[in-house]
């Protein structure tokens, strides 16, 4: 567990509260306020030792990756982070052969079933415009949806990465 600087626990699930994000679509880094994105940052600091300890904080929680363009590293790196903290994973990576997609079911209607199976999705699909659009239509309605790249306009998962590496080698502060 990690402690606090008067060595008292810190309460995982209040830092996750704490982001604002819980329940939130994540399309664009833009969308996230200079404060959300500290909040952030500092909440994934804590978890690595939560997740290094073997502590399912994500127990009977569910992931679902739903990608229908290629990826390695985009879609390990989701399913990896869920297993780490002891949740499971739905993986549909060839939705066009393998789910009702290939039977004309709109991606719309897609993660309307989706919802009703997994907690959280990550979404890869190469029609930003239509991913937008259906966004839009489902509002808060089902889950929250992480971009994994939509189309050529939004993957801010890599870009928050890297800002979150950057974010640490200068000691938990954004330059100016």
């Amino acid at each position: 567990m990690a402690l606090t600087a008067d060595f008292g626990p810190r309460d995982i699930y209040a830092q996750v509260e704490k982001t604002g994000l819980k329940g939130r679509h994540l399309t664009f880094i833009d969308d996230l306020s200079p404060d959300e994105l500290s909040n952030l940052f500092a909440t994934a600091e804590m978890l690595e030792p939560y997740w290094r300890s073997g502590l399912e904080l994500l127990r009977h929680r569910i992931l679902c990756t739903l990608f229908f363009q290629p990826s390695t590293r985009t879609r390990f790196s989701h399913e990896t982070a869920m297993y780490r903290l002891g949740g499971n994973v739905l993986t549909e990576s060839n939705p066009l052969v393998s789910s009702s997609a290939a039977k004309n079911e709109s991606l719309y209607d897609s993660i309307r079933v989706i919802a009703q199976y997994a907690d959280v999705l990550v979404l890869r699909h190469p029609d930003d415009q239509r991913v937008l659009a259906d966004l839009e239509a489902l509002g808060s309605d089902g889950l929250p949806i992480i971009s994994g790249g939509y189309g050529d306009v939004t993957h801010p998962t890599q870009g928050l990465l890297d800002m979150y590496t950057a974010w640490r080698v200068l000691g938990g502060i954004f330059p100016p």
